[in-house]
């Protein structure tokens, strides 16, 4: 009875939450990011356009990756890294995207800037696995908490 209970009132209360890990390769200098999300929440944030305001447009990967670099933005000392995309799979209830950043040499912070679905969902969750180095940990973004700093050296 109790497990019926429970699958009733997940349905009748959507879970909002995505998945991201970010894991830097200090031998290449790279970022390894994970994203993971429902797709119906993807294609509905994506509607809202970016943070700026705008249509993100194009097609497919470009689309998602515009998205993704408007949503999700690491930070070295201050500066943005720039994301490429790397992979895209999808089953039609998730989308799973990796990606990669090149880092710079020397670096002291590192903040992760986390704003996936916050302006479509007020109970948005999304999950970080961070690991730089010797620094792992796990974040929970939200709605008004969207920037994680890490100090690194």
């Amino acid at each position: 009875m109790k497990i019926l209970l429970l699958a009733i009132m997940t349905f009748l209360h959507p879970v909002h939450v995505s998945l991201i890990g970010i894991e830097y390769d200090s031998a290449n200098r790279i970022y390894s990011i994970f994203v993971k999300v429902y797709s119906d929440d993807l294609e509905a944030d994506i509607c809202l356009g970016s943070s700026e305001g705008e249509a993100i447009t194009g097609e497919g990967n470009d689309r998602y990756c515009k998205y993704l670099c408007d949503r999700l933005l690491i930070l070295e000392d201050g500066k943005i890294l720039e994301m490429k995309l790397m992979n895209t799979e999808s089953d039609g209830l998730e989308h799973r995207f990796s990606l990669e950043a090149k880092g710079g040499r020397s670096v002291r912070d590192v903040s992760v800037i986390n704003r996936i679905m916050t302006r479509l969902y007020y109970d948005q969750a999304n999950m970080l696995l961070f690991k730089f180095g010797t620094v792992e940990d796990g974040h929970r973004f939200t709605v008004e908490d969207t920037l994680k700093s890490y100090n690194v050296k």
